[in-house]
């Protein structure tokens, strides 16, 4: 049973709420493959340009996406494991959604290879408060914003 979030547009027609909530949850399935795979031109693209992206610190505007993404090192191998996918379409320009993750990272030359590396336990668990806005390229992050729920401080670069 999907239920309709309280602030939706009533006369949204079903099959266009459908296609909202997919394009929406597309975008985060784009978003792990882009940061994992340091496609960071495809990435920044899957932000409206006025967007604010939270991650332990507030990035606001693609250009501050982008110069973060540019900054990230080179040894750091990440897989973003993304479940409980829930987006509720609010209007026929907005919706807003919710992604659990569960993120792997490892630090060090390792990285850098093209083999597999030793398994560890997942660096966070968490999720993603997101809200999502149409613009003239398609459905787009307006905001995207990580709360941790676990951490392994071991795993956590110094």
């Amino acid at each position: 049973m999907i239920l309709q979030h309280p602030t939706a547009e009533p006369g949204l027609a079903p099959l266009k709420r459908m296609l909202i909530e997919r394009a929406c949850e597309q975008l985060s399935v784009a978003y792990a493959r882009a940061v994992d795979f340091r496609d960071y031109d495809a990435f920044v693209d899957l932000f409206a340009d006025d967007a604010c992206l939270e991650l332990g610190m507030r990035l606001e505007g693609k250009e501050a996406i982008r110069r973060s993404m540019e900054a990230r090192a080179e040894d750091i191998r990440t897989r973003h494991v993304l479940t409980n996918i829930s987006v509720e379409a609010r209007d026929s320009r907005h919706a807003r959604g919710t992604v659990y993750l569960t993120l792997y990272r490892h630090v060090g030359l390792d990285s850098m290879r093209d083999a597999p590396i030793p398994s560890t336990v997942p660096t966070a668990v968490g999720h993603y408060d997101d809200t999502y806005v149409l613009t003239t390229a398609g459905w787009r992050f307006q905001t995207r914003k990580l709360h941790v729920a676990f951490r392994n401080p071991a795993t956590i670069r110094a």
